[in-house]
């Protein structure tokens, strides 16, 4: 205790200002707890039970976490500013330049800013821990057998029909499933109510859009004869069928088979670890990504299927037994709930007559007495539905994975369709007791690559940048003016607002709404721009009261008047865009150009008011009560 006196005494002597923020105890309290929650969050999720959920990035907020953080940041706020309150060196006329004024704004903006940040420390525990525990090296070795061997889970029977076959000579071919657009007279291929065509294509690229900014269709074709369209950067390239190909010597059986799997579990190029962080956070895709996304898929698909094709015609079934039991080890290291085992699991699918499917796994443990059922999601342990895709019954045939009713016409395709065995059927009559939660290893595999790949800082520091800076002002003003003053200058900052609304509303009533995006701008814009000339060049006219009231609204409000001015230039960039037919969406705005940057921006803005202020404040001081 003598220690930590003397070090005081010796703060007080030689830094006034810091001893007086107390900010070398707050910042040593805040290392502290920093180290605390990153070994939390190092230790909260080394179960991989707890990656097998949607989105674990957010258990921080999920489970309980920033109570922790909320209940400990207040606490230490509210001691903080107990011990600074005790003296308040600029309200007992203590000497204070410019510069230990603006010192004074910056330790408590420090301060704040270290209390509250734990949750970066946290999801840097976390981070570390993933990468650690789940390195990328081991991660892409371990994704390759799951996808090899996804093969032959045997979950969904839509995996198996012909329209997924993409090797030997199926890569470039368009499969029609429409039985509207089939071609009767040229070769197709049926199985229950499904018919399939595969055509050659021929394709069209096109560069000038329409006044909407969408690509224009190619003169001289039709959209029935479309088989599909891919947008790139600055271009769209139409595709169409060309002529019926006929892949008899290819296609042994149109039933289920082993022979026509190509999906891929899982995607760990960074085109997928991209896709995934884009559709977490929100961030729109640019131009010519999703066609990057589509072609990186294309590829993995006809790996897929070539490897399965290849392992089924050696006929080996040790090699396909190998093949799930390291699969089966990797589902124990990760936790994944199953009951297989790699030699009944093998004889399931070893039939080298044709390698049809002839079971299915379940993708859940049904509860006792329960039936189960793949249209019905099961719940996860937190008491979310895990959903499967449904598997339809009914003389119905499938376009793009979609069902379209159309019972008459399938007839004439397949007159037998009567005596044969639906899908759905089959599914239900061959599914096994075996289960694999296929879903909870999706999930994982999903948020390992989610935590290393997500920026937790770039995403979540403006947050905790503009409570920090805001929190500072507003101390800094109570601790300049009083709380007399602030509480007044609340007040009035409500009184100006109930005005701006009152008179944003007989604008409208009188005018319509046209324009009322620039009247509302530009009319807070100069009541801003009122507030904040004052107290600078009309200081010794107004009372000191008044002043004190424009000085908080001018230090706590500053900011907002930079970002209005940047809204002001928006709106007349998109005005602008409209008068030349450009859509909102394709503007280039200030705000999209500068994005997140206008953040630091304005904050560099704020710093530098706040420091420039501060002799308007030495001059309010100096006025009389």
């Amino acid at each position: 205790m003598q220690k930590i006196n003397q070090f005081n005494q010796y703060l007080l002597e030689k830094y006034p200002t810091v001893w007086n923020t107390r900010i070398v105890w707050m910042l040593l309290a805040s290392a502290v707890l920093h180290v605390f929650f990153f070994i939390v969050g190092y230790i909260s999720h080394a179960d991989p039970v707890s990656l097998q959920k949607i989105n674990v990035k957010d258990d921080y907020f999920r489970e309980g976490m920033i109570f922790i953080h909320l209940i400990i940041s207040v606490l230490m706020m509210v001691g903080w500013l107990i011990m600074m309150f005790k003296n308040n060196a600029f309200k007992n006329f203590y000497p204070s330049s410019k510069g230990k004024l603006f010192l004074q704004f910056v330790q408590y903006f420090i301060i704040i800013f270290a209390g509250t940040t734990f949750y970066f420390s946290y999801m840097t525990g976390f981070k570390l821990f993933i990468k650690n525990k789940y390195p990328d090296q081991e991660m892409t070795e371990n994704i390759n057998v799951i996808n090899k061997a996804n093969a032959f889970l045997s979950q969904d029977l839509e995996h198996y029909t012909l329209d997924n076959r993409t090797f030997p000579k199926f890569y470039d071919l368009y499969c029609e499933t429409d039985i509207n657009k089939i071609d009767r007279n040229q070769k197709y291929f049926v199985y229950y109510n499904r018919v399939y065509q595969f055509y050659n294509l021929y394709s069209k690229t096109v560069y000038k859009k329409d006044k909407y900014g969408d690509f224009l269709f190619p003169s001289g074709e039709t959209e029935k004869n479309l088989a599909y369209e891919e947008n790139k950067k600055g271009s769209a390239t139409y595709y169409f069928k060309k002529d019926v190909v006929d892949m008899s010597p290819y296609i042994n059986t149109t039933d289920l088979t082993y022979y026509n799997f190509s999906d891929v579990f899982y995607s760990d190029d960074y085109s997928g670890k991209d896709y995934l962080r884009m559709q977490y956070s929100g961030e729109e895709p640019y131009d010519g990504y999703n066609q990057t996304i589509k072609d990186s898929y294309k590829k993995k698909r006809f790996e897929i299927n070539r490897f399965t094709t290849n392992l089924l015609n050696k006929k080996n079934p040790a090699e396909i037994e190998k093949l799930l039991k390291n699969f089966l080890d990797i589902s124990k290291k990760f936790g994944i709930k199953n009951n297989l085992d790699s030699k009944s699991w093998v004889k399931m699918i070893y039939h080298p007559n044709d390698f049809n499917v002839r079971y299915f796994i379940k993708k859940y443990k049904p509860l006792p007495d329960e039936e189960y059922d793949v249209n019905n999601a099961p719940m996860d342990e937190d008491g979310n539905y895990v959903y499967t895709k449904t598997v339809t019954d009914s003389a119905a045939a499938v376009v793009d994975g979609e069902v379209v009713n159309d019972s008459v016409q399938i007839r004439d395709f397949n007159p037998d369709i009567d005596t044969q065995l639906s899908p759905a059927e089959y599914f239900k009559n061959n599914t096994t007791d075996y289960y694999y939660y296929s879903d909870n290893l999706q999930n994982l595999l999903n948020n390992v690559d989610l935590i290393k790949s997500t920026d937790f800082f770039s995403e979540n520091i403006h947050i905790y940048i503009w409570i920090a800076f805001f929190l500072a002002t507003i101390i800094f003003s109570f601790r300049i003016t009083g709380l007399k003053s602030l509480l007044f200058s609340v007040i009035s900052a409500g009184v100006l607002f109930l005005a701006v609304v009152l008179v944003t509303v007989l604008f409208s009533a009188s005018s319509g709404r046209n324009g009322i995006e620039f009247f509302v701008s530009y009319f807070v814009f100069f009541i801003g721009l009122a507030i904040l000339l004052l107290p600078i060049v009309m200081m010794k006219s107004l009372k000191k009261l008044i002043a004190s009231i424009l000085i908080n609204i001018s230090l706590n409000g500053f900011v907002l008047f930079v970002l209005l001015i940047f809204f002001i230039i928006n709106i007349h960039q998109e005005e602008s865009c409209e008068q030349i037919n450009i859509m909102s969406y394709d503007c280039p705005t200030i705000i999209k150009t500068l994005g997140f940057n206008l953040s630091y921006i304005i904050l560099a803005c704020g710093f530098i008011f706040m420091y420039l202020y501060t002799s308007v404040l030495h001059k309010w001081k100096a006025m009389p009560n």
